[in-house]
């Protein structure tokens, strides 16, 4: 009875929000019928924002409001067929789209796109697993991770604003809640509306909100190019005929809510109350959680055992880069220093004369590797430290510092790495970000080869002063997906800061990229 009632009353919301009609000046009208259709490019894979589904149909909440603001302007949309977001960026620069959503106003973005006011917008929340407690001051948290997307805007903004976080950078969303439903992070922040959906979809139960932050909401735009600024007042025009009602109905739409058999009457009725009148996700996600710890309560207490045995295996398992690493430099270290002190005891058992000037140079020894694996953890510490210094360094160290963080991987995959060509070519900059460069492009090369079982893999390097060309055989990117590594990605950005271009290509046998210095 409840569904029929709610049903009914959106209805009743979205007939009334319909006849709305915007009304045009004869110059907007004849604007707008320059065209036959208006191409639009979106975000193909954020439902349930948006989304193209494999049969090529658009749907999700931006696509329902943006049907909506077409409608009232008395356009045609024609959705472009794309298969990831940075294939709609390279359609919208080379203006094959007249409207962009989901972009991100920034200081680079307002350089050749107009944003419209917002059409949507929900806050962006803390999802942690249940026994985190609730993040009233995310700056008071000392040694906790968050893990965030790196394409996401928010990943700069808390690396640069919250020192005291290990900000831990990941693929994707999904990758997100998952590490920190797995125990490998503490938190991550995401929308509101599309956690919601991606904790139910991939039934992760033992997650949930503990904190909205300020300043930091999930705004969508539309924008188009900035030589336009009639159609944008138009835009405009039409989003704020959208009722915060049509909104609500769209959401309601493509999260759906069920109530079942087992709440009470007072339940339901705050519910309902929370639902029309409050926050209609925030509500569904508290009384969601709250019924689903109750349905897996008996499992939880079958199974803990089981669980434990689990989670103590996925800890051992999932040691990190920095761990793994420092691991490996000190191992041969302490393993000379446990030989040093091996050999005086023997002496002692032994009763042997003790040579002084042996034990003083054996003490001297053991305190040059305390130096040095001093200096290991200070090494990582520094390079996992934000920094903007801007510093004047050869190439071939920043490449020597990459190797020496991934010597344990570089080994196990037996990859090969060589350079030539101006070996001394010094830049300046900041130090870390070409280090970084290097980590990525070598990850994606052993990552690829170990994928594609390639016996022998190799990196190889050529540096002038105009440029650096890298090469491996690992296969390349993946022609059918068109889908770019982390690495690749990561790469573009920080040689773009250094007044250099990063391009690549797929060969016969792998990748080939290239950075190419500015003058």
């Amino acid at each position: 009875m409840l569904k029929v009632m709610l049903s009914l009353f959106f209805i009743f919301l979205y007939a009334n929000a319909s006849n709305a009609i915007l009304s045009l000046t004869e110059q907007e009208q004849k604007f707008l019928k320059q065209k036959d259709f208006y191409k639009l490019c979106v975000d193909p894979q954020s439902y349930p924002f948006e989304e193209i589904t494999t049969e090529g149909v658009y749907r999700g909440i931006t696509a329902d409001l943006v049907e909506k603001v077409a409608r009232r302007l008395g356009i045609a949309l024609e959705v472009q067929q794309v298969l990831t977001w940075d294939d709609s960026l390279k359609l919208a620069k080379s203006g094959q789209c007249d409207i962009l959503t989901f972009i991100t106003p920034s200081e680079e973005t307002h350089k050749w796109l107009s944003f419209s006011d917002p059409l949507f917008s929900d806050p962006n929340v803390f999802i942690t697993r249940e026994e985190h407690p609730y993040i009233e001051d995310i700056s008071t948290l000392v040694h906790e991770s968050i893990v965030i997307p790196i394409v996401s805007d928010l990943f700069t903004r808390f690396s640069k604003e919250f020192e005291n976080l290990v900000v831990i950078p990941v693929a994707t969303k999904e990758e997100a809640l998952n590490m920190v439903s797995n125990h490998k992070a503490d938190m991550t922040i995401r929308s509101m509306i599309a956690a919601a959906y991606t904790i139910k979809k991939e039934r992760l139960f033992n997650l949930k909100v503990a904190g909205e932050p300020e300043g930091y909401a999930n705004v969508i735009h539309l924008s188009i190019m900035n030589d336009k600024p009639m159609f944008l007042s138009l835009l405009n025009k039409a989003i704020a005929t959208i009722t915060p009602e049509e909104k609500e109905l769209s959401v309601n739409q493509h999260i759906a809510i069920v109530i079942e058999k087992g709440f009470n009457k007072e339940v339901i009725k705050y519910f309902t109350f929370g639902l029309v009148f409050l926050a209609l996700i925030f509500m569904g996600i508290i009384l969601w959680n709250a019924l689903l710890r109750k349905k897996v309560a008996h499992e939880v207490e079958k199974n803990s055992a089981i669980q434990n045995k689990l989670f103590q295996a996925s800890k051992e398992a999932e040691i990190g880069r920095i761990i793994a690493n420092i691991s490996h430099q000190w191992r041969g270290t302490l393993a000379k220093i446990g030989a040093l002190n091996l050999y005086t005891l023997v002496q002692l058992k032994k009763e042997q004369p003790l040579d002084k000037a042996l034990l003083t140079q054996q003490s001297e020894e053991i305190g040059k590797l305390l130096d040095f694996m001093s200096q290991t953890m200070q090494d990582f510490l520094e390079f996992y430290k934000p920094s903007k210094k801007i510093e004047t360094f050869t190439l071939i160290q920043t490449l020597h510092h990459a190797i020496s963080f991934l010597e344990t991987k570089i080994a196990n995959s037996s990859l090969k790495i060589t350079y030539s060509g101006q070996t001394n070519l010094q830049l300046s900059g900041i130090k870390n970000h070409w280090v970084h460069i290097w980590l990525n492009l070598i990850d994606n090369t052993i990552n690829a080869a170990m994928r594609r079982h390639i016996t022998e893999p190799y990196f190889a390097i050529t540096i002038s002063q105009a440029e650096i060309i890298i090469h491996d055989n690992a296969g390349g990117i993946d022609p059918e997906t068109s889908i770019m590594g982390l690495g690749i990605q990561m790469c573009q950005d920080l040689a773009k800061e250094h007044h250099a271009t990063f391009s690549y290509k797929n060969t016969d046998v792998g990748l080939c990229a290239r950075i190419t210095f500015l003058n």
